[in-house]
Order: C-alpha cells, then structure tokens, then sequence
C-alpha cells in the first residue's frame, strides 16, 4: 500500500505543471499590478483589452495581450515581453504610450516578470475589437515621446536600499513597481511630468477628472491619523477608518475589488510600512481639482 501511494504521489508530481508556481505569482501580479482592468474587462474578452483610458496624454484603448497571433502577443518571445516591461518597447522598436506604466513596470524584478509572461502565454487566445489611441497633439509631433522618456524615464530594476528594512524595501516594491500608486497620488505637470517634489501627495486623472489622495503621513491631508489596521482594512474591503468607501464610479474602488484585495496581509503592512515613513505633505488635491471632478 505504502508503495501504491508512493507511486501515485510521483505521477502527480509529474503531471503537475513544471512552472506551476510561477503561474500562481503571475496571476497574482496581473491582478495587483492593475493588468486586469484594462485588459480584461468585464463583458469583453479575457486579456482582450478595450479599455479607454483619458489621461493628460490623451485617449488609449488597452491591447489584446492573450496570444493571439495577430491581435496579441501570440508571435512574442519571452524576450519581447521582457523588453516591453523593461524598456518600454514593442518587438519592432516602437514606444510604448507612457499610459502603459513601464516607468513602473521596469522595476520590477526578473523573476516577476518571468512570473507574469507565464501566465498570461498560457491563457487562451481571444479575439477582440481594435481601437486606434487618440494622443493630444502636442505628442503626436515628431519626437515628443523620445523627449518625455528622457525627462521622465529610469531603466530597472530596482535597487534596494540596504539600510531600511526587508518589510520596507517589500513596500517601496508594491507601491512603486507593481501597484504604481505613485503614478497617479503624485502630481503631474500638463505635459506629463510627476512633480516628485510632492511625491505621493495627491493627484487626478486628468482625463476623467478622478481624484487620488494625499497618501503621505500628514495627519490633517494625509493618512497620518491611519493606523497600520485601518490600511489593512481598506486594501482589503476599500472601507475608510471614517466608515465611508472608495468611490465606486471610480478607478480605486476596482482597484481593491480586483487588485489588492488579493495581496497577502504581510504585503498590506509592508504598504504601510513605507508609506509612513514619507515626508508628510499638506497638499490638498481635492481642494485643486475637486470643482472640476464635481459630477
């Protein structure tokens, strides 16, 4: 008997698949990371893209990334998705839109990135409607987007900094490289630009006028007056130590249901590991954008 089960136990260690794990962290990534809600939106097909997304770039409509051959990345090597997280660049050289966050996405790790091409080349191939992205005109002329990149763009991975914490170092990770908090609760210049001199202080899509907030540790604008449950808690179920939620006709009410609802509780106090230690910022974006946001 003991020998039947030991036979059975092989079997299914082999018929299990090689990259299992990776699969399960590359699923995982594609919800935190924010993958889902432009490319798999729900109606349409999975990883179908379709998307619209009105930021101060312009319009752009999320691709099909299944592997379909030619609406996809059915063609891509592994290389080829490496370059586009990395670098920010199609196979045939092509920028990518700055709406695609590799000033993100680079710095994730390799083995994340590995993570995610495993799952999504092992989904099955979907066919969808294909838009074309509408850029403001000022970066429709020639050369606009090199300029933007080379202003704004650093190359990855990331580095950690050796004299803070493990938890701490995983928090800068989430924020910066995976969840890309900072792209959008960082104010943005007309033309694009984050104004790091008030990082993580708020800011607004500009498109659709959504405002993200102050999430430094200031006590009154910020999130000082959080504690590390009350972060937990509203990553979790998107409730607010005041008892009021995330806006649900906007973009961070989706992205605790589908995204970081999903991550760990360790991963949720790294979050606010990091975030507590900022520069605390009395900027008020509801105070700069908020008329305009008025429905």
């Amino acid at each position: 008997m003991r020998l039947f089960f030991t036979l059975l136990t092989l079997v299914a260690a082999q018929a299990a698949p090689p990259e299992d794990a990776a699969y399960q962290q590359g699923e995982l990534l594609y919800h935190a990371a924010g993958c889902v809600g432009c490319h798999s939106v729900p109606g349409l097909p999975h990883l179908g893209g379709g998307r619209d997304n009105p930021t101060v770039f312009g319009t752009f409509y999320a691709p099909n990334i299944s592997p379909n051959v030619e609406q996809g990345i059915g063609s891509w090597t592994e290389g080829d998705f490496y370059t586009a997280m990395r670098d920010g660049r199609a196979p045939d050289g092509r920028l990518y839109w700055p709406t695609f966050p590799t000033m993100a996405y680079t710095k994730m790790s390799d083995a994340d990135i590995h993570a995610l091409w495993v799952y999504v080349s092992a989904q099955p191939a979907v066919v969808s409607e294909e838009r074309a992205h509408e850029p403001r005109r000022i970066y429709s002329l020639p050369g606009m987007l090199n300029i933007w990149r080379l202003m704004e763009f650093r190359p990855g991975p990331m580095t950690t900094d050796p004299s803070q914490s493990a938890e701490w170092s995983r928090g800068e990770y989430l924020v910066q490289a995976v969840t890309y908090c900072d792209q959008c609760h960082t104010p943005r210049s007309k033309i694009g630009r984050m104004k790091r001199g008030r990082y993580m202080a708020g800011g607004a899509n500009l498109g659709k006028l959504e405002i993200h907030p102050n999430l430094t540790p200031h006590p009154e604008a910020g999130i000082g007056a959080w504690s590390e449950d009350d972060m937990v808690r509203f990553l979790t179920t998107g409730e607010k130590p005041d008892g009021t939620r995330a806006r649900e006709d906007w973009v961070m009410h989706e992205k605790v249901k589908d995204s970081y609802s999903r991550l760990s509780e360790e991963d949720k106090r790294a979050i606010y590991a990091y975030l507590r230690t900022l520069p605390a910022d009395d900027f008020d974006p509801e105070a700069r954008w908020g008329d305009e946001a008025a429905p």
